[in-house]
């Protein structure tokens, strides 16, 4: 039984160091939305207040392409988010990956307003279409004009800073102290929950791996998905500009992994059995470690943000 010990303890960050390598970004997407409540009779015993019936309006490939295109670049911009709970929509970005995401979020738009001007262009004939496909459930006055489906859609992105302290000291000093106390252990606490974070993540990567690896229980190999490999690959060739702790204990894991699969590709690891075992071994000894790094994090949330997906 592997005995679970501490993790070191995380020198403590302050506002100016933590904004100097990371920053705080909000990221809400808005669209119209087509779905409505609607009383259908439903051939059942069941207590029909139990049930919830729903109608879409409008259901066009248009509108779903739009749709997709948020989904995708919702779970790419969370690829680069740093492991810290800081509120609905909000999301703490390694300074290092902020030209990558602009990048992103610039062409993203650029696709988005196409997609909108190609949906608005066929929302009148989708209307039609609609009406009658739901026969007596169109109800004309749930849509809405062109100009009110296009001024619905809309992306709003911004960067935060935490000033709060410095604007109190104006007012007194007193309250300004006290919530600079505050402040100090809240990104005290961000430094802890990110460098706890990126630990659990290089662990469950580590994992998933390793079973991949492992044999059935008839001691037949396991299918080996490129996927293990290259999600692996991937957080190691990222982990430097995401490491803003300077966590110096899971950078020494990290530079072994890298020595470890230099070179390897999920194909040549498929067929090489016996490299598999190689690697499995050199693959428990890290996890060996991981193990003693990780305990739990207590999650954090200062902010909200409200977002209209």
């Amino acid at each position: 039984m592997t005995t679970m010990t501490a993790m070191p303890p995380t020198q403590d960050l302050t506002r100016e160091q933590l904004f100097s390598k990371a920053a705080c970004m909000t990221l809400s997407i808005h669209k119209v939305g087509f779905s409505r409540k609607t009383k259908v009779a439903i051939k059942s015993k069941a207590d029909q207040t139990l049930v919830k019936r729903t109608k879409w309006i409008i259901d066009c490939p248009e509108y779903r392409a739009i749709t997709r295109l948020d989904d995708k670049t919702k779970r790419d911009c969370e690829k680069f988010k740093l492991p810290a709970t800081i509120g609905r929509g909000m999301m703490l970005i390694a300074a290092k990956d902020l030209m990558e995401v602009y990048r992103i979020l610039d062409e993203y738009q650029m696709q988005r307003h196409t997609l909108i001007d190609k949906f608005c262009s066929v929302y009148t004939d989708r209307k039609l279409e609609a009406k009658d496909r739901l026969k007596d459930l169109y109800i004309e006055t749930e849509y809405p004009t062109l100009a009110e489906v296009r001024d619905k859609f809309r992306v709003d992105i911004q960067f935060l800073t935490f000033d709060l302290p410095g604007f109190l000291q104006h007012v007194d000093r007193t309250l300004a102290e006290r919530e600079r106390e505050k402040m100090a252990e809240l990104f005290k606490g961000y430094g802890e929950e990110i460098r706890g974070g990126l630990r659990e993540m290089l662990q469950g990567l580590v994992d998933h791996l390793l079973r991949a690896l492992s044999a059935d229980n008839d001691g037949r190999p396991k299918t080996l998905r490129a996927a293990a490999l290259t999600n692996l690959t991937e957080f190691l060739m990222t982990f430097d500009r995401r490491n803003v702790t300077d966590d110096s204990e899971l950078d020494q894991v990290v530079t072994q992994l890298r020595n470890t699969l230099a070179g390897i590709t999920p194909k040549g690891l498929k067929k090489d059995l016996q490299y598999q075992e190689i690697i499995r071994t050199s693959l428990q000894s890290v996890r060996t470690q991981l193990t003693n790094l990780v305990i739990p994090q207590a999650t954090r949330r200062i902010l909200t943000s409200q977002d209209d997906f």
